[in-house]
Protein backbone atom coordinates (compact mmCIF):
# COMPACT_ATOMS: atom_id res chain seq x y z
CA UNK A 1 0.00 0.00 0.00
CA UNK A 2 1.23 3.71 -0.70
CA UNK A 3 0.56 6.98 0.43
CA UNK A 4 0.01 10.25 -1.69
CA UNK A 5 3.70 11.33 -0.95
CA UNK A 6 4.09 13.49 -4.48
CA UNK A 7 7.39 13.01 -6.37
CA UNK A 8 9.12 15.41 -7.50
CA UNK A 9 8.23 17.31 -11.35
CA UNK A 10 9.95 20.18 -12.36
CA UNK A 11 7.61 22.73 -13.75
CA UNK A 12 8.04 22.22 -17.35
CA UNK A 13 7.92 18.74 -17.29
CA UNK A 14 4.49 19.47 -15.10
CA UNK A 15 3.06 21.73 -17.65
CA UNK A 16 3.44 19.25 -20.47
CA UNK A 17 1.99 16.21 -18.96
CA UNK A 18 -1.29 18.29 -17.67
CA UNK A 19 -1.80 20.02 -21.01
CA UNK A 20 -5.37 19.53 -22.29
CA UNK A 21 -6.48 18.33 -25.39
CA UNK A 22 -9.79 16.35 -25.76
CA UNK A 23 -8.31 14.28 -28.75
CA UNK A 24 -7.07 10.97 -26.93
CA UNK A 25 -10.70 11.57 -25.00
CA UNK A 26 -12.93 11.76 -28.07
CA UNK A 27 -10.79 8.52 -29.76
CA UNK A 28 -11.75 6.59 -26.57
CA UNK A 29 -15.10 7.26 -25.81
CA UNK A 30 -15.89 6.07 -29.56
CA UNK A 31 -14.09 3.47 -29.52
CA UNK A 32 -16.28 2.44 -26.22
CA UNK A 33 -19.25 3.06 -28.17
CA UNK A 34 -18.58 1.20 -30.96
CA UNK A 35 -17.97 -1.73 -28.87
CA UNK A 36 -21.65 -1.51 -27.55
CA UNK A 37 -23.05 -1.47 -30.58
CA UNK A 38 -20.90 -3.89 -31.40
CA UNK A 39 -22.78 -6.37 -28.76
CA UNK A 40 -26.23 -4.68 -29.73
CA UNK A 41 -25.43 -6.15 -33.40
CA UNK A 42 -24.94 -9.54 -31.70
CA UNK A 43 -28.05 -9.33 -29.41
CA UNK A 44 -29.68 -8.57 -33.18
CA UNK A 45 -28.75 -10.59 -35.61
CA UNK A 46 -28.08 -14.00 -33.44
CA UNK A 47 -30.77 -13.59 -30.46
CA UNK A 48 -30.67 -15.90 -27.71
CA UNK A 49 -30.10 -16.14 -23.66
CA UNK A 50 -26.32 -16.37 -24.60
CA UNK A 51 -25.78 -13.70 -26.48
CA UNK A 52 -28.02 -11.72 -24.12
CA UNK A 53 -25.96 -12.44 -21.54
CA UNK A 54 -22.50 -12.01 -23.33
CA UNK A 55 -24.18 -8.47 -24.58
CA UNK A 56 -24.99 -7.51 -20.92
CA UNK A 57 -21.53 -8.04 -19.62
CA UNK A 58 -19.73 -6.40 -22.69
CA UNK A 59 -22.38 -3.48 -21.91
CA UNK A 60 -21.45 -2.79 -17.99
CA UNK A 61 -17.94 -3.24 -18.75
CA UNK A 62 -18.20 -0.46 -21.57
CA UNK A 63 -20.31 1.40 -19.28
CA UNK A 64 -17.88 1.07 -17.10
CA UNK A 65 -15.15 2.25 -19.06
CA UNK A 66 -17.41 5.18 -19.88
CA UNK A 67 -17.67 6.16 -16.53
CA UNK A 68 -13.82 6.54 -16.17
CA UNK A 69 -13.99 9.18 -19.05
CA UNK A 70 -16.07 10.94 -17.12
CA UNK A 71 -14.44 10.55 -13.89
CA UNK A 72 -11.18 12.36 -16.23
CA UNK A 73 -13.36 14.77 -17.34
CA UNK A 74 -14.54 15.78 -13.80
CA UNK A 75 -10.66 16.87 -13.49
CA UNK A 76 -11.02 19.59 -16.32
CA UNK A 77 -8.54 17.44 -18.60
CA UNK A 78 -10.44 17.75 -21.99
CA UNK A 79 -10.54 21.64 -22.56
CA UNK A 80 -9.86 24.55 -20.70
CA UNK A 81 -12.68 25.97 -21.88
CA UNK A 82 -15.30 24.75 -19.26
CA UNK A 83 -18.15 24.40 -20.89
CA UNK A 84 -16.90 22.58 -23.55
CA UNK A 85 -15.20 20.44 -21.25
CA UNK A 86 -18.50 19.30 -19.27
CA UNK A 87 -20.64 19.01 -21.95
CA UNK A 88 -18.75 16.50 -23.96
CA UNK A 89 -18.28 14.61 -19.82
CA UNK A 90 -21.85 14.82 -20.08
CA UNK A 91 -22.93 13.58 -23.65
CA UNK A 92 -20.54 11.02 -24.20
CA UNK A 93 -20.02 9.56 -20.63
CA UNK A 94 -22.39 10.56 -17.74
CA UNK A 95 -25.43 11.66 -19.35
CA UNK A 96 -25.88 8.05 -20.37
CA UNK A 97 -25.36 6.37 -17.14
CA UNK A 98 -27.42 8.63 -15.25
CA UNK A 99 -25.05 11.19 -14.22
CA UNK A 100 -24.18 15.14 -14.24
CA UNK A 101 -20.35 16.67 -14.27
CA UNK A 102 -20.91 19.07 -11.27
CA UNK A 103 -22.97 16.36 -9.24
CA UNK A 104 -20.17 13.54 -9.53
CA UNK A 105 -17.32 16.87 -9.13
CA UNK A 106 -18.83 17.34 -6.08
CA UNK A 107 -19.07 14.23 -4.70
CA UNK A 108 -15.70 12.90 -6.50
CA UNK A 109 -13.55 16.27 -5.07
CA UNK A 110 -14.51 15.13 -1.87
CA UNK A 111 -13.04 11.89 -1.79
CA UNK A 112 -10.16 13.59 -3.23
CA UNK A 113 -9.69 16.35 -0.36
CA UNK A 114 -10.75 13.21 2.45
CA UNK A 115 -9.53 10.55 1.50
CA UNK A 116 -8.80 7.65 3.70
CA UNK A 117 -10.85 9.74 6.35
CA UNK A 118 -14.09 9.66 7.95
CA UNK A 119 -15.14 12.35 5.72
CA UNK A 120 -14.43 10.16 2.27
CA UNK A 121 -17.74 9.39 0.68
CA UNK A 122 -16.07 6.38 -0.37
CA UNK A 123 -15.64 4.81 2.90
CA UNK A 124 -18.76 5.99 3.58
CA UNK A 125 -20.63 3.99 0.51
CA UNK A 126 -18.48 1.06 1.77
CA UNK A 127 -20.16 1.13 5.38
CA UNK A 128 -23.47 1.63 4.46
CA UNK A 129 -22.94 -1.95 2.27
CA UNK A 130 -21.23 -3.76 5.56
CA UNK A 131 -20.10 -6.30 5.33
CA UNK A 132 -19.25 -6.66 1.61
CA UNK A 133 -15.97 -4.81 2.03
CA UNK A 134 -14.69 -6.23 4.95
CA UNK A 135 -11.09 -7.46 5.24
CA UNK A 136 -9.42 -9.97 5.20
CA UNK A 137 -11.46 -11.54 1.94
CA UNK A 138 -10.55 -14.13 -0.20
CA UNK A 139 -10.83 -13.93 -4.33
CA UNK A 140 -14.02 -16.50 -3.67
CA UNK A 141 -15.62 -13.90 -1.62
CA UNK A 142 -14.90 -10.70 -3.73
CA UNK A 143 -16.04 -12.53 -6.36
CA UNK A 144 -19.40 -13.79 -4.76
CA UNK A 145 -20.49 -10.51 -4.48
CA UNK A 146 -19.57 -9.96 -7.84
CA UNK A 147 -21.80 -12.59 -9.36
CA UNK A 148 -24.40 -11.18 -6.88
CA UNK A 149 -24.20 -7.90 -8.58
CA UNK A 150 -25.46 -9.59 -11.86
CA UNK A 151 -28.46 -10.66 -10.95
CA UNK A 152 -29.39 -6.38 -9.38
CA UNK A 153 -27.86 -7.16 -6.08
CA UNK A 154 -25.99 -3.89 -6.43
CA UNK A 155 -29.17 -2.01 -7.40
CA UNK A 156 -28.96 -0.41 -3.93
CA UNK A 157 -25.08 0.70 -4.47
CA UNK A 158 -26.38 2.60 -8.13
CA UNK A 159 -29.24 4.44 -5.96
CA UNK A 160 -26.21 5.58 -3.63
CA UNK A 161 -24.42 6.65 -6.43
CA UNK A 162 -27.42 8.66 -7.78
CA UNK A 163 -27.89 10.12 -4.35
CA UNK A 164 -23.98 11.42 -3.43
CA UNK A 165 -23.87 12.87 -7.09
CA UNK A 166 -26.78 15.20 -6.87
CA UNK A 167 -25.88 17.92 -9.77
CA UNK A 168 -25.30 21.54 -8.17
CA UNK A 169 -28.25 22.83 -9.45
CA UNK A 170 -31.95 20.78 -9.96
CA UNK A 171 -32.13 22.63 -13.26
CA UNK A 172 -29.16 20.12 -14.17
CA UNK A 173 -31.83 16.90 -14.63
CA UNK A 174 -33.66 18.94 -17.42
CA UNK A 175 -30.65 17.93 -20.02
CA UNK A 176 -30.19 14.27 -18.25
CA UNK A 177 -33.96 13.71 -18.02
CA UNK A 178 -34.28 14.92 -22.10
CA UNK A 179 -31.25 12.79 -22.91
CA UNK A 180 -33.10 9.91 -21.69
CA UNK A 181 -36.40 10.77 -23.01
CA UNK A 182 -34.96 11.26 -26.44
CA UNK A 183 -33.17 7.86 -26.70
CA UNK A 184 -35.86 6.07 -25.25
CA UNK A 185 -38.16 7.46 -27.99
CA UNK A 186 -35.80 6.80 -30.55
CA UNK A 187 -35.30 3.46 -29.41
CA UNK A 188 -39.06 2.67 -29.40
CA UNK A 189 -40.09 4.17 -32.65
CA UNK A 190 -37.50 2.15 -34.27
CA UNK A 191 -38.11 -1.35 -32.93
CA UNK A 192 -34.85 -1.22 -30.99
CA UNK A 193 -36.47 -1.13 -27.58
CA UNK A 194 -34.91 -4.21 -26.53
CA UNK A 195 -31.62 -2.48 -26.69
CA UNK A 196 -33.06 0.10 -23.99
CA UNK A 197 -34.06 -2.91 -22.06
CA UNK A 198 -30.29 -4.08 -22.27
CA UNK A 199 -28.49 -0.58 -21.32
CA UNK A 200 -30.63 0.06 -18.62
CA UNK A 201 -30.74 -3.51 -17.09
CA UNK A 202 -27.18 -2.74 -17.61
CA UNK A 203 -26.74 -0.23 -15.52
CA UNK A 204 -27.87 -1.80 -12.26
CA UNK A 205 -26.26 -5.16 -12.81
CA UNK A 206 -22.74 -5.30 -14.95
CA UNK A 207 -21.99 -1.95 -14.73
CA UNK A 208 -22.00 -2.26 -11.05
CA UNK A 209 -20.18 -5.21 -10.95
CA UNK A 210 -17.51 -3.62 -12.94
CA UNK A 211 -17.47 -0.72 -10.27
CA UNK A 212 -17.33 -2.96 -7.60
CA UNK A 213 -14.12 -5.07 -8.65
CA UNK A 214 -12.27 -1.52 -9.58
CA UNK A 215 -13.14 -0.35 -5.86
CA UNK A 216 -10.92 -2.73 -4.31
CA UNK A 217 -8.05 -2.03 -6.98
CA UNK A 218 -7.70 1.27 -5.33
CA UNK A 219 -7.74 2.42 -1.70
CA UNK A 220 -9.72 -1.02 -0.03
CA UNK A 221 -7.74 -1.48 3.26
CA UNK A 222 -5.32 1.18 3.18
CA UNK A 223 -5.31 4.56 4.13
CA UNK A 224 -3.85 5.48 0.90
CA UNK A 225 -3.30 4.23 -2.44
CA UNK A 226 -2.54 0.92 -3.69
CA UNK A 227 -0.15 0.97 -6.57
CA UNK A 228 -0.78 -1.33 -9.12
CA UNK A 229 0.66 -3.24 -12.23
CA UNK A 230 -2.43 -5.03 -14.67
CA UNK A 231 -1.29 -7.16 -17.41
CA UNK A 232 -2.81 -6.64 -21.07
CA UNK A 233 -5.97 -8.38 -20.30
CA UNK A 234 -6.94 -7.38 -16.35
CA UNK A 235 -6.53 -3.06 -17.42
CA UNK A 236 -9.36 -3.36 -20.11
CA UNK A 237 -11.35 -5.69 -17.90
CA UNK A 238 -10.64 -4.03 -14.16
CA UNK A 239 -9.42 -0.99 -14.67
CA UNK A 240 -9.78 0.58 -18.22
CA UNK A 241 -8.44 4.02 -19.50
CA UNK A 242 -5.16 3.64 -17.03
CA UNK A 243 -7.72 3.94 -13.73
CA UNK A 244 -5.09 1.21 -12.37
CA UNK A 245 -2.66 3.92 -11.85
CA UNK A 246 -4.52 5.09 -9.13
CA UNK A 247 -1.57 6.31 -7.06
CA UNK A 248 0.05 8.47 -9.74
CA UNK A 249 -4.08 10.37 -10.21
CA UNK A 250 -3.77 11.01 -6.22
CA UNK A 251 -0.81 12.49 -6.86
CA UNK A 252 -1.23 14.32 -9.55
CA UNK A 253 -4.92 14.51 -10.66
CA UNK A 254 -4.39 17.43 -12.99
CA UNK A 255 -2.63 15.69 -15.61
CA UNK A 256 -4.80 13.25 -17.83
CA UNK A 257 -5.39 9.46 -17.98
CA UNK A 258 -3.45 8.85 -21.33
CA UNK A 259 -0.48 10.16 -19.55
CA UNK A 260 -0.41 8.22 -16.32
CA UNK A 261 2.08 5.85 -18.13
CA UNK A 262 4.84 8.45 -19.48
CA UNK A 263 4.11 10.20 -15.20
CA UNK A 264 4.70 6.78 -13.82
CA UNK A 265 8.23 6.79 -15.26
CA UNK A 266 9.59 9.16 -13.37
CA UNK A 267 8.89 7.19 -10.01
CA UNK A 268 11.10 3.69 -10.30
CA UNK A 269 11.54 3.57 -6.60
CA UNK A 270 8.27 3.12 -5.06
CA UNK A 271 6.66 -0.64 -5.25
CA UNK A 272 4.40 -2.21 -7.73
CA UNK A 273 2.07 -4.88 -6.87
CA UNK A 274 0.48 -7.27 -9.16
CA UNK A 275 -2.93 -8.34 -8.88
CA UNK A 276 -2.03 -11.44 -7.42
CA UNK A 277 0.18 -9.65 -5.23
CA UNK A 278 -2.85 -7.27 -3.94
CA UNK A 279 -5.46 -10.64 -3.56
CA UNK A 280 -3.14 -11.71 -1.55
CA UNK A 281 -2.69 -9.40 1.02
CA UNK A 282 -6.69 -8.89 0.81
CA UNK A 283 -6.52 -12.77 1.92
CA UNK A 284 -3.82 -12.08 5.12
CA UNK A 285 -4.89 -8.67 5.64
CA UNK A 286 -5.73 -7.65 9.56
CA UNK A 287 -9.46 -7.76 10.33
CA UNK A 288 -11.12 -4.33 8.78
CA UNK A 289 -14.48 -3.59 8.65
CA UNK A 290 -16.48 -2.30 5.69
CA UNK A 291 -15.56 1.57 5.26
CA UNK A 292 -13.27 1.64 8.31
CA UNK A 293 -10.55 3.95 8.57
CA UNK A 294 -7.20 2.84 8.59
CA UNK A 295 -5.53 3.34 12.15
CA UNK A 296 -9.00 2.84 13.81
CA UNK A 297 -8.89 -0.09 15.27
CA UNK A 298 -11.54 -2.52 14.73
CA UNK A 299 -13.28 -3.12 17.85
CA UNK A 300 -13.86 0.78 17.82
CA UNK A 301 -14.98 1.14 14.58
CA UNK A 302 -18.03 -1.64 15.30
CA UNK A 303 -18.98 -0.08 18.29
CA UNK A 304 -19.43 3.29 16.76
CA UNK A 305 -21.48 1.62 13.62
CA UNK A 306 -23.36 -0.37 16.24
CA UNK A 307 -23.99 2.88 18.33
CA UNK A 308 -25.06 4.87 14.93
CA UNK A 309 -27.34 1.48 14.18
CA UNK A 310 -28.92 1.72 17.47
CA UNK A 311 -29.70 5.45 17.20
CA UNK A 312 -31.28 5.15 14.15
CA UNK A 313 -33.50 1.85 15.02
CA UNK A 314 -34.64 4.20 17.83
CA UNK A 315 -35.41 7.53 16.08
Amino acid sequence: MQHHTKLFLDRETLIDLARRTALPWLRDAVLDWAVILAALALVHVFSNPLTWLLALLIIGNRQHALAILGHDGTHFTLSHDRRLNDLLTNLFAFWPIGLTVSGYRALHFRHHKHAGTEDDPELGHKRSRSPQWDLPANPSRILKYAALDIVGGSLPDYLIILRYSKPDKRSEYLPLLCFHAVAIALLALSGLWWAGLLWYAGLVTTFMMSFRLRLWLEHQGTPGTHRLHLNFWQAPLLAPHNSWMHWEHHAWPTIPYHRLAELRKFDTERPVWTLGELLQWFRHADQMFSGQVVGVTASAHRTAEDMATSATVSA
